[in-house]
């Protein structure tokens, strides 16, 4: 019985400890529902365009392998270095190398994450 009537004075709002609570809680509800990360080894400057698209018009993180790239056509991977300092000065775009011993690995962000480097 005694279940039923906290029960009912919680439903009716008399109950001051649930009402205390709901008011301090927070919601906070981002801008961007959620964010797709996208994995893409580029083959070629077309699938580096695509994938910086994402960046730009979709607002998505990007990690890009620019191992083959780099190993098939030097003078594409200057040019997609060139891109990704386009995007960083003209942009806000954020980009960080996660591995450059046996591959070229990189994460592109937009303006709206940032990227905090650690250690």
């Amino acid at each position: 019985m005694r279940d039923i009537l906290e029960m009912l004075k919680k439903s009716v709002g008399l109950d001051e400890e649930v009402r205390e609570s709901e008011e301090t809680e927070t919601i906070i509800v981002p801008e961007h529902s959620f964010y797709e990360i996208i994995l893409l080894k580029a083959g070629s400057l077309g699938d580096v365009e695509d994938a910086l698209s994402q960046v730009t018009e979709e607002k998505n993180p990007v990690i890009l392998d620019l191992t083959e790239i780099q190993r098939d056509s030097p003078e594409d991977f200057k040019a997609v270095g060139e891109r990704i300092k386009d995007l960083r000065e003209n942009h806000g775009a954020e980009a960080i190398l996660l591995c450059n011993k046996e591959k070229n690995v990189v994460i592109i962000t937009p303006r709206e994450i940032k990227l905090i480097r650690k250690g």
